[in-house]
Order: C-alpha cells, then structure tokens, then sequence
C-alpha cells in the first residue's frame, strides 16, 4: 500500500494525469475544428480526410506546446522535439486504426469500445515514449 501511495504522489503520475487533461484539451480542439470545418467548409467527397488531418494536427499541435511549457516544462530544441512529438502522435494514430481494422472491421467488436480502448492504451504509450524521448531533460 505504501507503494501505491508513493507513486500516487510521484512526479511521474502527476505528469501522466496532465498529459490526459492535456489530451481532453486537445480532443475538444480536434472536434471543435473539425466541425467549424464541417459546418462552414467546402464539401466534397475528400473533405471529411482533409478535415480531419487539419482538425487532428490542430489539437496535436496544442498538445504539444502545453506539453511543453506546463507539463514537462522544457523549452530547448524545440523543432526536435516537436518532430518527435509529431511522429509518435501520428504513429500511435496509425496503432488506432489498426486496432480498429482489425477488431472492429474484420473481428467484428464493438467500433466504439475498440476506439475507446486502443485510445488508452495509445496515450499511455504515447506519454511513455513522449516522457522518455521527446521531453527527456
């Protein structure tokens, strides 16, 4: 119990509930364009693709900086590591829709709990990769 209460309490799981609350931030972003996109932009069969990539690289973009500044507070080599946040973002995106191909589309789960996990277990391995690579002081 003591060590639950020690990680409770360390510097790292304060880092990972920021980088979720961070993650909401950014999800609320994402949808917010991607809708304003939506309701307000051209439409043609390739919208809702060009929307989301805009709408997905606004919100991960954010993330970023506050990830950068609040969270792991670290603000030197900039364009690396935001290149490195860029492709693991986009990679764990990837991860997600595999998971979705294959549990959802060929294995025939439910889209929305095949979603709602593999997007938590992408944030945890993206906040792992991200604390280890990316943010490392």
């Amino acid at each position: 119990m003591k060590k639950i209460g020690q990680l409770w309490h360390s510097e790292s799981f304060g880092q990972l509930v920021r980088y979720g609350l961070i993650g909401v931030l950014g999800l609320i972003i994402d949808y917010g364009v991607f809708y304003l996109l939506d309701k307000f932009g051209y439409h043609a069969s390739w919208t809702p693709y060009v929307n989301q990539f805009i709408s997905s690289n606004c919100g991960l973009i954010n993330n970023f900086f506050w990830n950068s500044y609040t969270n792991f507070k670290v603000s030197d080599h900039m364009w690396r590591r935001f290149g490195e946040y860029y492709l693991i973002g986009q990679t764990t995106t990837v991860l997600v829709w595999l998971a979705l191909l294959i549990f959802s589309t060929w294995l025939g789960f439910d889209v929305l709990i095949v979603k709602a996990i593999s997007t938590i277990v992408a944030t945890l391995i993206q906040f792992g990769v991200n604390k280890l690579i990316t943010f490392k002081k």
